[in-house]
């Protein structure tokens, strides 16, 4: 009995120090956790604007290319529950408007036969807005902007699903006269759509 005290004392001890090691353990697994989730949210942001500045080149490229006037994507968003549309990127050339501010945080119900059309046909290619669009806000918005002819392209992703749409409009619908019209937004859009963000909160 008389090394009971020094025994107590001894796994005291030991259990202080197992105790000490295991928090320590834990505290390195926080801080690899925390470091690779700080790379990873580096490496995202890395391949965010690598994604964006090719999604800008092929929009400039279609508005030289086609002699185009403006050039825009519009996505719907929030991410889960789609509500609203926005244009989230946008080239133009000197002195045209853009169109961005007209359409910002749209709720789909304002303009929702035209959304429909983006989100279930391929392909829409319209060089008389008054005659074509049927959407009264949508023709309003376009004609408010100058557009005469518009060509639209819907973008997918892995899923098959609408993530958003590619405008390409012309105040002059003779800069459409263009036969492989077709083809050329197919293949931008082909670029564009699975490397397309999401929008989000913070950049409607």
């Amino acid at each position: 009995m008389e090394y009971l005290p020094a025994i107590i004392s001894a796994l005291g001890t030991i259990i202080a120090a197992w105790f000490a090691y295991n928090q320590y353990a834990k505290n390195k697994l926080t801080d690899v956790k925390i470091e690779k989730w700080k790379q990873d949210e580096e490496n995202r942001s890395l391949k965010k604007v690598g994604d964006l500045a090719v999604i800008y080149g092929e929009l400039w490229e279609l508005l030289h290319t086609l002699r185009a006037d403006r050039v825009y994507l519009i996505q719907p968003h929030p991410l889960v529950n789609h509500q609203f549309i926005s244009i989230s990127l946008e080239v133009k050339r000197k002195g045209v408007s853009a169109m961005k501010d007209s359409i910002q945080a749209m709720p789909m119900g304002e303009v929702a036969f035209f959304v429909k059309q983006l989100a279930t046909e391929d392909w829409q290619f319209y060089t008389d807005i008054d005659t074509n669009v049927v959407d009264k806000k949508a023709k309003a918005i376009m004609n408010i902007h100058g557009t005469e002819a518009v060509a639209i392209r819907k973008l997918v992703n892995h899923r098959n699903e609408w993530v958003g749409s590619l405008f390409v409009e012309s105040a002059n619908e003779q800069l459409f006269l263009c036969e492989n019209l077709e083809q050329i937004t197919a293949e931008a859009a082909n670029s564009i759509q699975f490397i397309l963000p999401p929008l989000t909160t913070e950049s409607v």
